[in-house]
């Protein structure tokens, strides 16, 4: 069981771009306990590691992964784009922005694909716990909201957060034998590029 306590978060709205009078434009930040910190960052190390050794993340998987950047995934769509001019095909791609992508996991969903990679019995019952039952507040200024109980996503600003995501998107590969995907994430937005190499449509 998760303690209660380390799950209670308290939401800082930051500002990104824009009209700073609409709520859309501001990224929430979760600050939570110090104590939350280390116990994640314990859990993070196991994940990596088991992650790792069993090769689980897609390699289109580019962002908050070990030796994959954001850039890399910039040299890989040139890289593809090259080699269809090469081969005198076209290219074109599809842009797919997911905003909100943290606050969008559903809880069902990333615990079955916990088990389904590997992270069963005890430890699926400890991120059922870690997901559940999660509180927050939010502060502008010196106001600080109630608190709310929030029934999905991943907390903005933990250690886990990010890695969770990418094991919820990992699969969107096998949406498609025709699309070659390049998928990053960095911490302002996360991002998915969706790409085809044909004599017809080529890819990004």
């Amino acid at each position: 069981m998760y303690p209660n306590k380390l799950k209670m978060a308290k939401i800082i709205p930051i500002f990104k771009a824009d009209d700073n009078t609409n709520p859309n434009n501001y990224r929430p930040i979760s600050l939570l306990s110090n104590f939350n910190r280390i116990f994640e960052k314990l859990v993070y190390s196991r994940m990596a590691s088991f992650i790792e050794q069993n090769d689980i993340l897609s390699p289109s998987q580019h962002g908050f992964c070990k030796a994959h950047s954001t850039q890399h995934a910039i040299l890989d769509i040139v890289s593809t784009i090259q080699e269809n001019m090469d081969k005198r095909l076209f290219s074109c791609g599809v842009f797919i922005d997911l905003k909100k992508a943290f606050d969008m996991v559903d809880h069902k969903i990333l615990l079955h694909k916990l088990n389904h990679y590997g992270f069963r019995g005890v430890i699926n019952k400890w991120f059922s716990s870690y997901l559940d039952g999660r509180t927050q507040t939010t502060q502008i200024g010196s106001h600080i909201s109630k608190r709310q109980n929030t029934t999905c996503g991943v907390p903005q600003g933990s250690v886990l957060g990010p890695l969770l995501f990418l094991i919820y998107v990992n699969d969107i590969q096998e949406s498609s034998d025709k699309l070659k995907l390049f998928l990053f994430a960095e911490t302002r937005m996360p991002y998915l590029s969706l790409s085809q190499s044909s004599q017809c449509l080529g890819s990004t």
